[in-house]
């Protein structure tokens, strides 16, 4: 994807539903879907065979194979690909090997994707009911969950879970309701 003198020279063509999840060494990162059509059907619990990466300098696109196929929301942080799923399994995985890190799974329906703190090395997770799990970056284990909120408000069914580190705060959203945390205190 060389950019040239008025604009564009080269161009990554990409497989079909391959979703952009960020960049990871410079480089644009996407899951590579599995090809059967059931798979394109299935919305966001599709499974993913592999991590794709386009150099920006040549378009060549990299593909790194995953073991098996992980299904969920895939979000990069920190170099590690989380795959979110929405019974509350989260598995990790190197975005530069595609081995997997851990997978851990939680009773904590619903999560959002994570933020991550190199500070605690942990990844903070929401839940639709406001719920905060933590779960430690390097293995897996939870390390600290926050209560439901009392009250998170009419859109909880309908708006997903949101989390954001800013500055030294957890902040998520629930629903309608926002609310903080800090990110090393008890449960």
């Amino acid at each position: 994807m060389k950019a040239g003198p008025g604009g564009l020279t080269e161009s990554a063509t990409l497989p079909r539903n391959s979703e952009a999840l960020g960049a990871v060494g410079g480089q644009p990162l996407f899951p590579a879907p599995q090809t059967a059509k059931d798979v394109y059907d299935s919305g966001n619990e599709r499974p993913y065979n592999g991590l794709l990466r386009v150099d920006p300098e040549t378009g060549r696109v990299g593909r790194t194979p995953l073991a098996g196929p992980l299904t969920g929301a895939a979000s990069p942080v920190d170099g590690v690909v989380y795959f979110v799923r929405s019974d509350g399994s989260v598995t990790a995985v190197a975005a530069d090997t595609g081995r997997q890190l851990w997978r851990k799974v939680t009773d904590v329906e619903s999560l959002s994707v994570p933020a991550a703190s190199a500070t605690y090395r942990r990844g903070y997770f929401a839940n639709r009911f406001g719920r905060l799990p933590a779960l430690d970056s390097r293995t897996g284990a939870e390390v600290r969950r926050t209560p439901a909120l009392d009250d998170p408000g009419d859109e909880a069914q309908s708006r997903p879970p949101r989390v954001l580190l800013v500055k030294d705060a957890i902040v998520a959203t629930a629903g309608d309701t926002a609310f903080s945390r800090g990110p090393d205190g008890p449960s």
